[in-house]
C-alpha cells in the first residue's frame, strides 16, 4: 500500500515546482543511453567541465534548478589503501565562495572587469643581480587557498618575489582603488623543473605571509579531470603582459582573451618545426597546447609578462585553473602557446597546500 502513496507524493511535489528536491541524488542515464550517473547540482559535477553545455542532460523538470546527470567518478586508491571519491582540491573548491556573476595586453584581448578574476594577483619581482632595480611587476599568479598562489616556476626561478598585488585591475596606484599587497613566506618550485629552455614542469607555489581574509578575494578551483576540455569549450586567459609583440613593457591594466585547447597531435606536428630541440620533441604529459582566435584566424595569444597567469574554465559560478601560462613563440603568431597542465600536478599541490 505504501508504494502507490510514495508515487502520488512525488507527483504532487513535482506539480508544485519542487522537482529539484525530488530529482537530486536519483539515478539517471547519460545521453549515450548506457552510462549511469546521479542527478547532481551543476557546481558539484566535475564531468560538466569537459563537455559542451548543449550536451548536458537535465534531470529536473524545473529548468531553473540546475540539476544534471553526472557520471559517478571512479574512486582514487591512495598508497595507504584508503579510498576516496574525489580529490581534496575538489572538496576545498566546494567550500570556496562563489564567484561574482559577470573581453589591450593579451593580443587582441579586451579589458577585464573587476569581478572577472577575484583570484588573480600580480607578482612584484626583484632581480637581485641588478642592485639598481627595485621590484617590478612581471608575472601573474592565481590564489588557490587562503595562503597559497599558483604560478609558473619560470617566473620565480632567478628572481625574488617581493609581494603579490591583489584586488585591482591596474598596476598603477589610483586614488580610491588601493590594492591588497601581501608579502611572501616561501616559494616552492616543482622539484623536476629544469629551466625555461625545456618548459617542462613549469609550476610553482608561493606561500603568502598571511591568510587572505578580504571577502572580495576568492580562490579559484583546480581542474582535476584527467581529460582536457574539448577544443570547442571556450577558455579564458588573463594578465598584464605586453600588448605589443615588439615591446616588453607591461600593460597597465588587466586584459583577457578567449582561447581554446589545440589538439595534441596537431600541436605536436607544429612543434616539430621548432628550432628548440625540447619543443621539437613534442608536448610533455604535463603540458597542453592553446591557440586564440584573432581576426578570423587562430593565433597565439599570450605575450611577455603573461607567464604564471591562468588558463581558466568557467562552470556556473566557479572558476577552474586548467593551465598556467608557460611558454610559446612571439605573441600573435600562428605558433601555439604551451601551458602547464594543472591536472597532472594535483597530488604535489595538495601535499603542500592541504597536507
Amino acid at each position: 500500500m505504501s508504494r502507490p502513496l510514495n508515487i502520488l507524493i512525488t507527483l504532487q511535489f513535482a506539480w508544485f515546482g519542487l522537482a529539484s528536491e525530488i530529482y537530486e541524488g536519483l539515478i539517471c542515464t547519460l545521453p549515450d543511453g548506457e552510462t549511469n550517473g546521479t542527478c547532481r547540482q551543476e557546481t558539484s559535477c566535475l564531468y560538466l567541465k569537459t563537455v559542451l553545455q548543449k550536451d548536458w542532460k537535465t534531470c529536473s523538470l524545473d529548468a531553473s534548478s540546475r540539476i544534471f546527470c553526472c557520471p559517478e567518478k571512479q574512486p582514487i586508491v591512495l598508497q595507504d589503501g584508503q579510498v576516496r571519491s574525489k580529490y581534496k582540491s575538489d572538496e576545498m573548491c566546494a567550500s570556496f565562495a562563489e564567484m561574482p556573476g559577470t573581453a589591450n595586453h593579451i593580443l587582441s584581448g579586451i579589458e577585464a572587469e573587476i569581478e572577472d578574476f577575484p583570484y588573480l594577483g600580480a607578482l612584484a619581482l626583484v632581480d637581485d643581480s641588478d642592485a639598481t632595480n627595485g621590484a617590478k611587476y612581471g608575472c601573474g599568479a592565481s590564489l588557490i587557498s587562503d595562503r597559497f598562489v599558483l604560478t609558473a616556476a619560470s617566473c620565480v626561478i632567478d628572481k625574488r618575489v617581493d609581494h603579490v598585488r591583489f584586488g585591482t585591475l591596474t598596476l598603477e596606484d589610483v586614488v580610491g582603488e588601493g590594492p591588497v599587497i601581501i608579502g611572501i613566506q616561501s616559494i616552492i618550485i616543482y622539484p623536476l623543473y629544469y629551466g625555461r629552455r625545456t618548459a617542462r614542469n613549469d609550476i610553482a607555489l608561493i606561500e603568502l605571509n598571511r591568510a587572505v581574509v578580504e571577502d572580495f578575494l576568492i580562490p579559484a578551483c583546480l581542474y582535476t579531470e584527467p581529460d582536457d576540455p574539448l577544443p570547442s569549450v571556450p577558455l579564458t586567459i588573463a594578465g598584464w603582459g605586453s600588448t605589443d609583440s615588439n615591446d616588453a613593457e607591461m600593460s597597465p591594466v588587466l586584459l583577457k582573451a578567449q582561447v581554446s585547447i589545440y589538439e595534441r597531435d596537431k600541436c605536436n606536428s607544429v612543434l616539430k618545426r621548432d628550432s628548440n630541440r625540447f619543443r621539437k620533441a613534442g608536448l610533455y604529459s604535463g603540458q597542453l597546447c592553446v591557440l586564440g582566435k584573432s581576426d578570423g584566424g587562430l593565433k597565439n595569444a599570450p605575450c611577455v609578462g603573461d607567464a604564471g597567469g591562468p588558463l581558466e574554465l568557467s562552470v556556473g559560478r566557479r572558476k577552474y585553473i586548467v593551465g598556467i601560462t608557460s611558454s610559446g613563440k612571439v605573441c600573435g603568431t600562428m605558433f601555439p602557446s604551451i601551458y602547464t597542465r594543472v591536472s597532472q600536478y594535483i597530488g604535489w599541490i595538495e601535499s603542500i597546500v592541504w597536507p
